[in-house]
């Protein structure tokens, strides 16, 4: 008889496991077939407003520089890129024709409209639709002090004379070019203007941006 009860005792245990282990499995089943909740991907932030260079200090703006910031504004258009950078000599590979050097090079960012950290390296241009007439340091002097407003920015029978100067600051503005077949890309001057202190063209154009592309 105490064995009897024995078997039953342990056929009731095991059918509780048995159930126990099956009510755990169809749970296990049940969460996994819940569908997973929603996740709301964070919203995008919001890319900084510009910020404009400061207003340059000590600029008396006559009327050659105002010529100067309209012809500013239709180059800045057309750049990928502008810079202020040290001209320092010219070369005529040739392979790739005639290249410009500028060192020092501070580049302008069109996005946030602001300068930048200055470039290390040395950057090459070649000419494109600006070939300017190449001033050496000693002779800017003595050209400036003749006629700056014709060296800074002058129309000569419809035609601006551009000019850059060798061992100071210019400003240019340049495009990208891709050459797809040899793979690689390269820089073609647009526009530039001598970044001294009669032409004063990076204070030009730091005003040319808060008054002409911010209104």
């Amino acid at each position: 008889m105490q064995q009897f009860n024995n078997i039953s005792v342990n056929g009731m245990w095991k059918k509780i496991l048995i159930l126990g282990c099956t009510l755990g499995l169809l749970l296990i089943f049940l969460i996994s077939c819940q569908p997973s909740p929603e996740v709301k991907p964070e919203p995008e932030p919001e890319p900084p407003e510009p910020t404009p260079p400061p207003a340059p200090k000590g600029l008396t703006l006559k009327s050659y520089h105002r010529s100067m910031s309209q012809q500013m504004e239709e180059s800045y258009q057309k750049a990928d890129e502008i810079m202020v950078g040290i001209f320092e000599a010219s070369h005529r590979d040739p392979e790739r024709g005639l290249i410009y050097y500028f060192k020092d090079v501070i580049p302008f960012n069109k996005e946030t409209l602001s300068w930048e950290s200055p470039i290390s390296a040395v950057v090459q241009v070649r000419p494109g639709e600006c070939k300017p007439e190449i001033i050496k340091r000693r002779g800017f002097k003595n050209l400036i002090d003749l006629d700056k407003v014709g060296i800074c920015w002058d129309f000569y029978e419809g035609k601006r004379d551009i000019y850059m100067v060798g061992g100071k600051k210019n400003l240019i503005f340049v495009n990208q070019v891709i050459d797809e077949t040899q793979i690689k890309s390269y820089r073609t001057l647009i526009d530039t203007y001598p970044v001294t202190e009669k032409c004063q063209a990076k204070a030009v154009f730091d005003w040319m941006i808060r008054n002409n592309l911010l209104k």
